[in-house]
């Protein structure tokens, strides 16, 4: 066994709480063992530059030690920044080979801390021969062979604090709001935000919805719960609906911005809009007053929450392991009450969703509270 002297790190897509305690674990642990890290910048896009000599090598990586990451758990985002550029998908070019070749001359091995498209690319770049651990993070927890991931926590608690904020506002105006939470293809932030919030209606990515049922459903509740007038405690009067943003809609489908990221994803927003625009078309009455909310990129912010603090600590020390045991293209994983590693190739082109059938009322578009409240299910991933 080769014992490693100097490994890369970089984050990849969206950022969240949580990459900084992993970053700092990694060095942290790696520093007890003797080996040396350096950051890569901007996810995949530093590497490329790097790889393609567009940048000299030196400004897209940055030493990383024991004083560098005294303080960075306590800050929410990624010091070393993030994107979602793509070595297989650069300006329509494949460079993944360049890349490889660019990371495994340098480094002993890479830590990769993303998502299912950041993952996945890195499944791709072992299978090229790259000596790579994952570390699992996604605010929207669809990464399979994990059964949660770094930021879900976080925004999790921030989203389920949102809605129930709402709820006084919505009700001192008996107001019908439209709540845009984030949420592609698996609907696990927008579905237990709304359990947990007591949300009157809720809409997921894993079900085709007609919005004339909903909308039916929203104005059965207004039109039999009467607004009293003057003070009263009763919460009926108003309608808050959990609208994650990739919901499909019946003769529709997604609403899109009509462009892709480089990994093939479609770009959306503009659901909750979407939805309060078309209800209040359709009942035109002045006391049905309807507004769009979108929650947006402040569900990515602020500092981790106890549980993301607990997951970047262990799970960057079971990459460590990882490295030092040379059980490469692998991800470090949750799997219950265990930190264990899976295959890279779990990752590749496939997500992990929310099992609709079981729990989610396509009826009244509530979750199901029944023996197992959340169960899911791994797929092929949609584009």
């Amino acid at each position: 066994m080769v014992k490693p002297r100097k490994i890369g790190i970089l984050t990849g897509g969206g950022d969240c709480p949580g990459l900084n305690n992993a970053i700092k674990q990694v060095v942290e642990t790696a520093d007890s063992r003797g080996i040396e890290v350096e950051g890569l910048t901007e996810g995949w896009k530093g590497p490329i530059l790097a790889a393609l000599k567009k940048l000299p090598t030196r400004t897209v990586t940055y030493p990383l030690d024991l004083k560098e990451v005294r303080r960075i758990d306590r800050e929410g985002g990624s010091i070393l920044m993030s994107s979602r550029k793509n070595p297989f998908n650069y300006k329509g070019e494949d460079v993944s080979d360049a890349v490889a070749k660019f990371l495994s001359q340098r480094y002993y091995a890479l830590i990769a801390i993303g998502g299912e498209d950041t993952l996945g690319i890195a499944g791709k770049l072992a299978k090229k021969g790259l000596r790579v651990i994952g570390i699992p993070k996604t605010i929207y927890k669809d990464l399979c062979g994990t059964d949660t991931s770094l930021g879900f926590d976080s925004a999790l608690n921030y989203d389920t604090e949102t809605l129930k904020r709402l709820r006084s506002t919505a009700g001192s105006h008996g107001m019908i709001y439209f709540v845009e939470i984030m949420g592609r293809h698996a609907g696990h932030l927008a579905y237990r935000s709304a359990a947990a919030s007591h949300t009157h209606f809720l809409t997921i990515p894993e079900v085709e919805i007609s919005s004339d049922k909903l909308f039916e459903k929203i104005f059965e509740r207004k039109s039999s719960l009467k607004m009293k007038r003057g003070y009263t405690r009763d919460g009926l009067r108003y309608s808050i609906i959990a609208v994650a943003e990739g919901t499909r809609l019946k003769g529709i489908g997604e609403i899109v911005l009509g462009e892709r990221d480089p990994s093939g994803n479609v770009y959306l927003g503009g659901i909750a809009q979407y939805l309060a625009t078309q209800f209040k078309e359709r009942f035109n009455k002045e006391e049905y007053e309807t507004r769009a909310v979108v929650i947006g990129h402040s569900q990515r912010g602020g500092t981790p929450s106890t549980q993301d603090n607990l997951f970047g600590m262990f799970l960057g020390t079971k990459a460590i392991e990882l490295v030092e045991k040379e059980q490469f293209g692998r991800m470090a994983s949750i799997r219950g009450n265990e930190i264990s590693d899976v295959s890279l190739d779990v990752v590749i082109d496939r997500i992990r969703i929310l099992d609709a059938q079981v729990c989610y009322d396509t009826v009244n578009f509530k979750p199901i509270l029944k023996d197992n409240l959340y169960r899911e299910r791994e797929v092929g991933k949609r584009r």
